[in-house]
């Protein structure tokens, strides 16, 4: 993934960096490295990302986030 994907799919969302950052559970100098070409895009975050866009446009963002809540309680969406 290149940092314009990257960009591309926060934009997407509608996400910001401190909303991107909760989200994919990185910090949010992490999440504008990334998105300045200035830190690698791992293998990880991209799949996530790519994850939520795919629960996003689906429809399905408070499904995931109510399962989310069954089986990892101490986690929480920022809600969208």
């Amino acid at each position: 993934m290149t940092p314009e994907q990257f960009r591309e799919i926060q934009a997407e969302l509608g996400w910001t960096h401190p909303q991107t950052a909760c989200e994919l559970g990185l910090s949010v100098v992490s999440v504008k490295r990334i998105a300045t070409g200035t830190q690698v895009i791992t293998d990880q975050t991209a799949r996530a990302l790519v994850g939520m866009l795919l629960i996003h446009n689906e429809g399905l963002t408070k499904k995931f986030a109510k399962l989310l809540d069954k089986y990892h309680g101490d986690t929480k969406m920022s809600g969208k």
